[in-house]
């Protein structure tokens, strides 16, 4: 499932590149914000993680109203919380970002299986990790990345997901979800992105 999630942060990344291709071309009245960033990239990876709800700039209440960027779980239990990303639109220190996603958003009890840390600060130029539940910390890259098209997502294959996603339900809510059931929804997930 690593390797998935690494290669559909990639895919993104490149999607946006791709569909937003004058996002760094603004008039001087105009500047591009971290918010606006993570608008579009939440809306590439939607694309793939489509069987979950996303969020963007989300408080966390019971968290000290720390905002994670952006987020893929499903609302009203943290049973499903996949994906938390820290983005960033320049080239600055990220190991301030990726700790924050350690220490914040992937520990007990919200339990985030996966991280990223994302950093585009122009046309094809990012820079972007993947933190696995474990803590390693995974390069994203063109050298050690695929691209995934959308068009492998077919509507049957989409069902099927979403169907075994309804059928471990949310309850219990703050609960993470149990290994066995993890792993039928992973085995579903890879089949449909194989």
């Amino acid at each position: 499932m690593d390797n998935l999630v690494k290669n559909i942060i990639y895919s993104s990344i490149q999607n946006f590149f791709e569909n937003e291709d004058d996002f760094f071309d603004y008039t001087s009245q105009t500047g591009m914000t971290e918010w606006n960033l993570t608008h579009h990239l939440c809306n590439e990876l939607s694309k793939y993680i489509f069987w979950l709800n996303n969020e963007v700039d989300v408080a966390k209440l019971n968290y000290d109203n720390k905002r994670p960027d952006i987020i893929f779980h499903k609302r009203r239990t943290n049973k499903f919380n996949l994906l938390v990303v820290e983005a960033k639109k320049n080239c600055s220190d990220k190991r301030q970002d990726i700790e924050k996603l350690k220490v914040n958003w992937m520990r007990e009890p919200l339990n985030y299986r996966f991280g990223a840390y994302v950093n585009i600060w122009d046309k094809y130029r990012f820079e972007a990790i993947l933190i696995t539940r474990n803590g390693e910390e995974i390069q994203i890259n063109e050298t050690n990345s695929e691209y995934i098209t959308t068009e492998v997502i077919k509507e049957k294959s989409r069902d099927s997901i979403k169907n075994i996603v309804e059928e471990i339900g949310i309850k219990p809510r703050r609960e993470p979800l149990e290994k066995s059931l993890e792993e039928k929804l992973d085995n579903e997930i890879l089949r449909v992105f194989s």
